[in-house]
């Protein structure tokens, strides 16, 4: 993996889809579904086509329990999980539809696994 610009905002939108809808659900009190939709209008309003689904697939991770992502902090080591994972295997999926699902669901696995060890 080469990291360059397009690496980077793979990166911060995955950071901004995972944060930002953890904390509309949880600190907000909105909920998971609300949450998601907000970070994925937002995204498909302002981001370019690429970006906004990769800030939408991210998002489905910030929808998570607190349970499974109990802190901002998991939050964030979600956001680096799902980008790695993303362009990690972006080649491998392509053209396979649901990526978006398996992605976050992978990226949520590693994330509570990592969590669990350091808990």
């Amino acid at each position: 993996m080469k990291i360059n610009r397009r690496s980077l905002y793979v990166l911060i939108c995955s950071f901004i889809g995972v944060t930002l809808t953890w904390f509309i659900n949880h600190k907000m009190g909105y909920g998971a579904v609300i949450a998601n939709g907000l970070v994925g209008v937002m995204a498909a309003t302002f981001l370019p086509n690429d970006l906004a689904g990769i800030t939408y697939t991210s998002s489905f991770v910030g929808m998570s329990s607190l349970s499974v992502i109990p802190s901002m902090a998991a939050a964030t080591l979600g956001s680096l999980i799902v980008g790695l994972v993303f362009l990690t295997t972006a080649e491998i999926y392509a053209g396979i539809g649901g990526k978006g699902g398996t992605t976050a669901a992978l990226s949520t696995i590693i994330t509570k696994a990592i969590m669990s060890i350091f808990s």
